[in-house]
C-alpha cells in the first residue's frame, strides 16, 4: 500500500524549515512520497530551491486555506493512502508506522488528540477526495476547516485518533518576541471596525499574532453604532498608542510574514508614512492607506489638529487623500516598502449590504467629497485618486 504525505506549508520561512527538517527525519519505512503544497506563502523560494527534486511541490498563486490545498495537492499524490500535515507542523519521526496500522478497516484517523483539532490525518486517496468535495460545499471559517474535513470523512465511518502518531502544531512565537509585563511594545497597530466578532477580524488579528516578531499591542477600536466613520476611531486608536511606531489596518488586511520590519527599516531611513505591497489584489502605488506605518515624529509633525492625526472633517472618505496631499506640499510623500507583503480585502470594511448602514455611508461620501474639494479643489482629488 503506497502512501503519500501531503503536507499544507503557510506561515514562515522558519516554520517552514522546522517542519521539512522533521520530514527529512522520518523513518525510511514506510515507503512514502512528500507532496508540498505552498499555500501563497511568500519568501520560500531560497527553501524551495534546496528541496527541489526530492519532493514533488503544489504552489498556489493566493492562499485559499487548507481545503482548497489539499484538494491541489490529492491531483499530485500518487499513494493509495494519503496523510495530510497541516500548517507546517512538526511530525515526529515514528509518527507514519501507528498511523497507517491503525487506518486498516477505518474511514480515516488522526494524530493523537482530538480529531477536529489533529495536525495530521489518513484516509485512502479516493476517501479523502470525496470528503474534501463534500467539506468545500459548505464555505466555513480556516478556523474550522479541519473539523469540517473530519465530519465529512465521519459520513464513511468513524475517526478515530491515535496516540501513538505524534505531531506538534507549529512552534508560537519565542518569549523573546513579546513584550515583558508592563513595558512599552516596539509597535502599536490600530484596526477600527464595525464587528469585532467577525471571522474577517479574526483572520486579521490572527495573522498580526502569528507574523508580528517584535513585542507590539493591537488596538481594536468599535467603530460605534451609529458609526463614526474612519478617522474618529483612527485617531482615537492612535491616541492610545504606547508603541514607538504605529500602524493602522483595515480589518480585511492579512500581513504576510516578514511583513513589519522592513516598513520599520522604511521609517528610520525617514519616511513618514511607509506602507506596504499588496499582492493578490488592486493596489494603489501613491499611497495604499489600507495598511500604512508612522513614527511618532510624524505623528506630531503631521497631525490635521491637536490629538487627531487624520482630519477629522472626512469621516469615511478622503481623509488618505488629504494625508497624502499635506505630505507631498511638505515635500515627504508616503514611502511603497514592496519587501513588506499584505494581502486585502478591498474595501470590505465599506461594502456592507445593510440598508441602513449603506445608506449612511453613501451620503457621508458625498459630504466628504465636497468638503475636501472646498479645501483643496477638485483637482486635487482627481490627481491624488
Amino acid at each position: 500500500m503506497s502512501t503519500t504525505i501531503l503536507c499544507v506549508l503557510n506561515g514562515g520561512p522558519d516554520q517552514a524549515l522546522r517542519c521539512l527538517t522533521a520530514l527529512a527525519s522520518l523513518r525510511d519505512q514506510p515507503d512514502h512520497e512528500v507532496v508540498l503544497v505552498d499555500d501563497g506563502t511568500v519568501g520560500l523560494e531560497d527553501l524551495f530551491a534546496r528541496v527541489e527534486g526530492d519532493v514533488a511541490l503544489v504552489r498556489r498563486p493566493q492562499r485559499d486555506g487548507l481545503l482548497a490545498s489539499v484538494a491541489d495537492g490529492l491531483a499530485r499524490a500518487e499513494g493509495d493512502v494519503v496523510v495530510v500535515v497541516r500548517d507546517a507542523a512538526e511530525v515526529a519521526p515514528d509518527f507514519l508506522a501507528p498511523l497507517l496500522e491503525a487506518l486498516d478497516g477505518r474511514a480515516a484517523v488522526t494524530t493523537h488528540g482530538a480529531p477536529v483539532a489533529a495536525y495530521a490525518l489518513a484516509a485512502r486517496r479516493d476517501v479523502l477526495r470525496d470528503a474534501v468535495t463534500v467539506a468545500r460545499e459548505t464555505p466555513v471559517d480556516e478556523s474550522l476547516a479541519v473539523a469540517s474535513l473530519v465530519a465529512a470523512l465521519s459520513r464513511v465511518g468513524a475517526v478515530e485518533p491515535v496516540a501513538a502518531s505524534v505531531v506538534a502544531p507549529p512552534r508560537a512565537r519565542t518569549g523573546a518576541a513579546r513584550a515583558q509585563l508592563g513595558a512599552d511594545p516596539e509597535v502599536s497597530i490600530v484596526v477600527p471596525t464595525l464587528d469585532v466578532t467577525s471571522p474577517r477580524v479574526q483572520e486579521t488579528l490572527r495573522a498580526i499574532q502569528e507574523r508580528t516578531d517584535v513585542p507590539h499591542e493591537l488596538i481594536v477600536v468599535d467603530n460605534g453604532a451609529p458609526p463614526q466613520g474612519f478617522s474618529a476611531p483612527v485617531n482615537s486608536g492612535l491616541r492610545a498608542a504606547r508603541g514607538r511606531y504605529m500602524v493602522v489596518m483595515n480589518d480585511d488586511v492579512e500581513v504576510l510574514p516578514g511583513w513589519w520590519e522592513p516598513l520599520r527599516d522604511a521609517l528610520d531611513a525617514g519616511a513618514p508614512v511607509a506602507f506596504p505591497l499588496t499582492i493578490d489584489g488592486a493596489m494603489r502605488h501613491d499611497f495604499a492607506a489600507w495598511c500604512f506605518a508612522l513614527s511618532r515624529a510624524t505623528l506630531d509633525e503631521f497631525a490635521a489638529a491637536p490629538g487627531e492625526f487624520l482630519e477629522p472633517e472626512f469621516r469615511v472618505w478622503f481623509q488618505d487623500t488629504d494625508l497624502l496631499h499635506r505630505l507631498r506640499l511638505a515635500e515627504r510623500p508616503p514611502v511603497l516598502v514592496d519587501r513588506s507583503q499584505i494581502r486585502h480585502g478591498l474595501s470590505l470594511t465599506v461594502a456592507t449590504t445593510e440598508p441602513e448602514l449603506r445608506a449612511w455611508i453613501d451620503a457621508q461620501i458625498v459630504r466628504d467629497k465636497a468638503a475636501f474639494e472646498a479645501r483643496w479643489g477638485s483637482g486635487v482629488a482627481g490627481a491624488a485618486r
